[in-house]
């Protein structure tokens, strides 16, 4: 007897489905999320079994058209990976391309210039985000200077919403003035493993220039490209 019940018919016909629709229909279900998703809510309202879910957002992950992030969970236990859609890739990709070829001759120069526009890109950044160095002035018409706190929770920010998963650290007894944010998805992986002088240090002059806009002369920040495998490593540093 032929079980006929609804989930495995629909399991079935799930799967049935050639590989790159299920993958079109997997990045549009992410695309279409309020925020991050996981495999397994996939999986269900796909009625395919969540290796397969898996496999599809990879693939998608190496593409550049989703990223991983971390999901919190409410209780105790580890977060869960999550994905999100990557807006806008191909506009910032074809831009870190075109730096790639057109900023030197060498790694050196690349690296040089591609470090000032990121510190440029930070500026306008600045300039169309009041939230960046909000506070009242001070008499000589300066904004104080933000707690280090404050510094890296913006600075995250900033960086999650470019579609880099970034998560700000909990600072660790007894380091009051170092600040570590997780950076789980870089939207041009696959260019910044290429032409790690360009994409690499365009983020670095970025993240840099946005620690300048919270006017902490005395303060640093430093960026670990590829620190694990699938994520890099910023630091703000206070005085």
């Amino acid at each position: 007897m032929h079980d006929q019940s609804p989930q495995r018919h629909g399991t079935a016909r799930g799967q049935r489905l050639p590989r790159n629709q299920q993958r079109d229909r997997v990045l549009r279900l992410v695309g279409a999320a309020s925020g991050a998703v996981d495999a397994a809510e996939l999986a269900e309202r796909m009625n395919l079994h969540v290796t397969t879910v898996r496999f599809h957002l990879d693939a998608l992950c190496d593409d550049g058209a989703v990223a991983r992030t971390r999901i919190k969970r409410d209780g105790v236990g580890r977060p869960r990976t999550g994905y999100v859609a990557v807006r806008d890739r191909l506009d910032y990709r074809s831009l870190a391309e075109i730096l790639a070829m057109e900023l030197g001759e060498t790694a050196a120069e690349r690296q040089e210039r591609a470090e000032r526009a990121g510190e440029r890109w930070a500026d306008r950044i600045v300039a169309s985000d009041d939230s960046v160095a909000e506070g009242p002035a001070t008499p000589s018409g300066s904004t104080p200077d933000a707690g280090i706190d404050e510094c890296a929770d913006r600075i995250a920010g900033i960086f999650a919403r470019m579609g880099f998963g970034a998560e700000l650290t909990a600072a660790e007894d007894g380091d009051g003035s170092r600040r570590t944010i997780l950076l789980h998805a870089c939207p041009v992986r696959d260019l910044a493993r290429v032409h790690p002088e360009v994409s690499c240090a365009m983020h670095r002059g970025l993240l840099r220039g946005l620690l300048n806009a919270e006017n902490a002369p005395g303060d640093s920040a430093e960026l670990e490209p590829f620190a694990e495998p699938e994520m890099c490593i910023a630091r703000v540093i206070g005085r």
